[in-house]
């Protein structure tokens, strides 16, 4: 399912600070794609729609999904962000991982 417009702008900004390196924490998978890692770069308005990134709306308001990630090398890459939105629609990366 594609991202829904009003998840979009808490999702871009988590999705911006994972970027500039503000979540050191959820980069490990980065750091070590390839082999010599990857550089990940500000997401284009196609991740919103792009064939694997999806959203589960949970039944309580909630919101779980998946997007994958572009770095410098590719567009997208192998990586992808998994994230949840909760019911003030506030979003948390909660990892990062190679599909």
């Amino acid at each position: 399912m594609p991202i829904p417009t009003r998840f979009r702008p808490a999702i871009r900004a988590e999705l911006d600070a994972l970027v500039q390196g503000e979540r050191p924490s959820l980069l490990t998978w980065v750091r070590n794609y390839g082999s010599t890692g990857a550089v990940l770069t500000v997401q284009p308005d196609d991740v919103w729609t792009h064939p694997d990134s999806d959203l589960e709306i949970r039944p309580d308001g909630t919101a779980y999904g998946v997007v994958p990630l572009w770095t410098t090398e590719e567009s997208p890459s192998d990586i992808a962000a998994e994230f949840e939105v909760d019911t003030r629609g506030r979003a948390e990366i909660l990892d990062v991982r190679v599909l």
